[in-house]
């Protein structure tokens, strides 16, 4: 296979790859990383912007290439920005999540007409505390943000892909991260002290991010090591799958 050139376009699941002393070095090589090395072929460009939605993209530098994967919308959902419809994807209309992708690929096509695109959905997440600033956190994907699931985000994205002819996969269900396994518990303060507490057990107790401690300790790492991000083990999982999918295109 001749040498292709890749941009990946995403959020901070794409920008740690580059970044790792973010993760604490609990992460010694990301999903891009990956990626490359079981599709030698690829010369990776990482254009990953750390906490980007859909409407980053919208002016966000592009490079021309041969393949693109898109992997975004978890920010989005979190930020509530509104899914939008199908007519909006359609008409690559600005402002909900589903308007903002379509104007992403409009941009990726104009720019590299020939190229590969590969869409990805976001995965679950359980509650989310950055290990360096304590009071960036978030609730998990158990819960909905502005009467909305992310499952709903995800589905949504699947659903114009698939009318629309533009190769997608479904991150969301295959990777098998969820909000039981992405951590193994949880360290809260609870009535009785500070417990361990597994999901779902500690959904809803409250943090305190300038008293409490960090609730997510090395030893109770499991598929994410801050509820969100993903370890070696969730980095391997989302490459393998994401490489299995490029190569059908390729």
């Amino acid at each position: 296979m001749k040498q292709l050139s890749w941009c990946a376009i995403g959020d901070s699941f794409t920008y740690l790859n580059d970044h790792l002393n973010e993760t604490n070095f609990y992460v010694t090589k990301g999903y891009l990383t990956r990626i490359a090395e079981k599709i030698p072929a690829l010369e990776l460009h990482n254009l990953g912007i750390n906490g980007s939605t859909t409407r980053d993209w919208l002016t966000a530098p592009l490079l021309p290439a041969d393949v693109y994967t898109i992997l975004l919308g978890t920010n989005d959902w979190h930020a509530h920005i509104p899914l939008g419809t199908e007519g909006d994807f359609s008409a690559a209309k600005e402002g909900t999540i589903l308007g903002n992708l379509a104007v992403l690929i409009s941009r990726i096509r104009a720019l590299s007409p020939n190229a590969k695109l590969l869409v990805c959905t976001p995965v679950e997440r359980t509650d989310f505390v950055y290990y360096f600033d304590h009071f960036n956190n978030a609730v998990g994907s158990y819960a909905p943000e502005n009467g909305v699931m992310l499952t709903d985000v995800c589905a949504a994205i699947l659903s114009v892909c698939q009318k629309h002819g533009i190769p997608a996969l479904n991150l969301h269900d295959e990777c098998g991260i969820t909000p039981k396994n992405a951590v193994q518990f949880k360290r809260v303060r609870t009535q009785d002290g500070i417990c361990d507490l597994p999901f779902p057990a500690y959904c809803g107790l409250p943090y305190d991010p300038a008293n409490d401690p960090y609730p997510y300790p090395p030893e109770c790492h499991a598929m994410t090591y801050d509820g969100l991000h993903p370890t070696d083990e969730g980095n391997e999982i989302l490459a393998t799958l994401i490489s299995v999918k490029l190569k059908t295109l390729l």
